[in-house]
């Protein structure tokens, strides 16, 4: 375009709207479109949120001396799309917003979420996490089985720990320790006590 005559340029601009086709993307958000023949320099408008790609026929106008792709129309490879503005996108809606598809994948440095009320129903849940913090008032949760494996478990109750089961069974392979100011142990049936050697005092 440098080496175009620019007023020769500017009064071949073409009246009205016309399609193109992108032949080149550039770094800074600009394209190069053929139509016609001929080449444009265009700048894309914030109202085209869909990225162009080279192939891609669009819509063109020429504004004040400027050329300006408004829309994609047909993509080159109608298989992918990419949503793409400059700075923050915010969308909003005064009713419900639903995203439905096959897969989502959503990639960000950083997340935050603020939903006052959530359900979410699956199959499966998986996560890989290097640290979790869990913080609130009140926690339930019904398993139908609960596995943990871990190397260091600590865990501190401030007031009252009950534990209710049909059956008990604690097993360490080196060392357990209980202590208590109190301790009472009772049973209905039988308690038994059975070791090489017994310390009792």
């Amino acid at each position: 375009m440098n080496n175009i005559n620019h007023q020769l340029a500017i009064a071949a601009m073409p009246a009205g709207q016309c399609s193109a086709q992108v032949t080149h993307c550039f770094d800074d958000g600009s394209l190069m479109v053929e139509s016609e023949g001929r080449g444009w320099h265009c700048r894309r408008a914030v109202s085209c949120v869909i990225a162009p790609q080279a192939g891609d026929t669009v819509l063109i106008a020429g504004v004040d001396n400027q050329m300006w792709l408004l829309a994609v129309l047909e993509r080159a490879n109608p298989q992918c799309a990419e949503l793409n503005v400059p700075g923050d996108l915010h969308i909003s809606s005064s009713g419900a917003l639903r995203l439905s598809s096959e897969a989502l994948n959503v990639t960000a440095s950083t997340g935050d979420c603020h939903i006052s009320e959530m359900t979410y129903s699956g199959e499966k849940v998986s996560a890989w996490v290097t640290l979790s913090r869990v913080v609130g008032k009140r926690a339930e949760s019904v398993w139908q089985t609960v596995t943990q494996i871990s190397h260091n478990l600590f865990r501190t109750t401030r007031q009252t720990e009950q534990v209710r089961a049909g059956q008990l069974d604690m097993k360490a392979e080196d060392y357990m320790r209980m202590h208590a100011h109190n301790t009472v142990i009772t049973s209905k049936a039988i308690t038994k006590v059975d070791s090489e050697q017994i310390h009792m005092g």
